[in-house]
Protein backbone atom coordinates (compact mmCIF):
# COMPACT_ATOMS: atom_id res chain seq x y z
CA UNK A 1 0.00 0.00 0.00
CA UNK A 2 1.58 3.05 -1.45
CA UNK A 3 0.35 6.11 1.26
CA UNK A 4 0.81 9.86 -0.27
CA UNK A 5 2.85 12.36 1.49
CA UNK A 6 -0.41 14.53 1.64
CA UNK A 7 -2.04 12.03 3.77
CA UNK A 8 1.15 11.17 5.98
CA UNK A 9 1.41 15.30 6.33
CA UNK A 10 -2.22 15.37 7.53
CA UNK A 11 -1.66 12.77 10.03
CA UNK A 12 0.96 14.92 11.21
CA UNK A 13 -0.73 18.25 11.50
CA UNK A 14 -4.15 16.07 13.23
CA UNK A 15 -2.10 15.12 15.84
CA UNK A 16 -0.07 18.33 16.76
CA UNK A 17 -3.53 19.93 16.99
CA UNK A 18 -4.93 17.31 19.13
CA UNK A 19 -2.07 17.87 21.50
CA UNK A 20 -2.04 21.19 21.46
CA UNK A 21 -5.62 21.25 22.17
CA UNK A 22 -4.96 19.06 25.22
CA UNK A 23 -2.33 21.00 26.31
CA UNK A 24 -4.30 24.39 25.96
CA UNK A 25 -1.00 25.73 23.81
CA UNK A 26 -1.00 27.76 20.85
CA UNK A 27 0.65 26.91 18.11
CA UNK A 28 2.98 28.94 16.03
CA UNK A 29 2.15 28.47 12.37
CA UNK A 30 3.18 30.36 9.03
CA UNK A 31 1.98 29.31 5.73
CA UNK A 32 1.82 25.02 5.90
CA UNK A 33 4.42 25.18 8.28
CA UNK A 34 3.15 24.57 11.96
CA UNK A 35 6.12 25.26 14.61
CA UNK A 36 6.40 22.11 17.20
CA UNK A 37 9.83 21.83 19.21
CA UNK A 38 12.03 24.71 18.14
CA UNK A 39 12.34 28.76 19.13
CA UNK A 40 9.19 29.16 17.62
CA UNK A 41 7.48 26.31 19.04
CA UNK A 42 5.36 25.71 21.71
CA UNK A 43 5.58 21.89 22.74
CA UNK A 44 7.91 20.97 25.67
CA UNK A 45 9.38 17.71 26.06
CA UNK A 46 6.94 15.62 27.41
CA UNK A 47 4.46 16.98 24.66
CA UNK A 48 6.78 16.59 22.12
CA UNK A 49 6.96 12.86 23.98
CA UNK A 50 3.24 12.13 23.03
CA UNK A 51 3.21 13.76 19.86
CA UNK A 52 6.18 11.14 18.31
CA UNK A 53 4.36 8.10 20.35
CA UNK A 54 0.63 9.23 18.51
CA UNK A 55 2.32 9.46 15.36
CA UNK A 56 3.88 6.12 15.73
CA UNK A 57 1.02 4.27 17.08
CA UNK A 58 -1.54 5.97 14.02
CA UNK A 59 1.16 4.59 11.54
CA UNK A 60 1.10 1.35 13.33
CA UNK A 61 -2.97 1.13 13.59
CA UNK A 62 -4.01 2.99 10.36
CA UNK A 63 -1.09 1.48 7.86
CA UNK A 64 0.23 -1.28 9.07
CA UNK A 65 3.62 0.58 9.56
CA UNK A 66 6.16 0.09 12.28
CA UNK A 67 8.43 3.45 12.76
CA UNK A 68 10.97 4.85 15.16
CA UNK A 69 10.87 8.17 15.01
CA UNK A 70 13.79 8.38 17.42
CA UNK A 71 15.74 5.72 15.88
CA UNK A 72 19.87 6.25 15.41
CA UNK A 73 18.97 7.81 11.82
CA UNK A 74 16.27 10.33 13.25
CA UNK A 75 18.41 11.60 16.25
CA UNK A 76 21.06 12.44 13.52
CA UNK A 77 19.47 15.08 11.76
CA UNK A 78 20.19 18.47 13.12
CA UNK A 79 16.45 19.10 14.30
CA UNK A 80 14.16 16.48 13.44
CA UNK A 81 11.23 17.85 15.16
CA UNK A 82 11.17 21.39 14.62
CA UNK A 83 8.40 21.51 12.34
CA UNK A 84 5.31 19.29 11.02
CA UNK A 85 7.49 19.47 7.57
CA UNK A 86 10.18 17.97 9.26
CA UNK A 87 8.69 15.22 11.15
CA UNK A 88 7.58 14.53 7.89
CA UNK A 89 10.45 14.15 6.29
CA UNK A 90 11.64 11.64 9.53
CA UNK A 91 8.89 9.19 8.00
CA UNK A 92 9.28 9.95 4.42
CA UNK A 93 12.92 8.98 4.58
CA UNK A 94 11.92 5.78 7.31
CA UNK A 95 12.39 2.56 5.69
CA UNK A 96 9.15 1.47 6.01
Amino acid sequence: MKIKKNDLLELVNKKIQNISDEFDIQLTQEKETIYVYSEKGNFDSMMLVVLISEIEEELLLEYDIEISLTSDKAMSKNTPFETNLSILNLIVESDF
